[in-house]
């Protein structure tokens, strides 16, 4: 018994240059941000959505090919489109994001010397700023 199953593809809305040399320039930011994004995959003080959302970007503005395959993604697509159409994060990496800020944070507390304790308080603050702004965005 064999499946007929055809696969869906959704396709973006694209905002592409004309400039060929600004296509070129985000293209290869693109890339950059996409490489950083799997790096934050493999390393937990980095993060990765951010960097992800920051190559759909570039390539909406510059590729129609790598947008396509982005969004289309196996395991990011979902993440991008819920991102692109509705501005949503899913709980669970608001949740994630939170957790891994805090612990950063509190890591920062703990080894700096006592005369560089502002530049974790600064980093507190910004962290607090981006959980808040987190929960305050849809779930998806």
């Amino acid at each position: 018994m064999s499946s007929n199953k055809k696969a869906f593809y959704y396709r973006p809305k694209t905002n592409q240059s004309k400039s060929p040399t600004v296509r070129w320039m985000f293209v290869i930011l693109g890339w950059v941000f996409f490489v950083l994004g799997i790096i934050g995959v493999l390393l937990p003080v980095m993060p990765t959505a951010p960097f992800i959302l920051l190559a759909a970007g570039c390539w909406a503005r510059s590729s129609r090919r790598f947008h396509f395959w982005l969004i289309n993604h196996k395991y990011f697509g979902k993440f991008v489109r819920d991102w692109e159409n509705n501005h949503a994060v899913p709980l669970y990496a608001k949740c994630l994001a939170t957790i891994m800020m805090t612990i950063s944070t509190a890591m920062l507390f703990y080894r700096l010397p006592t005369d560089m304790i502002w530049v974790a308080w600064l980093v507190a603050l910004v962290c607090s700023g981006v959980a808040i702004y987190l929960f305050r965005l849809p779930n998806a």
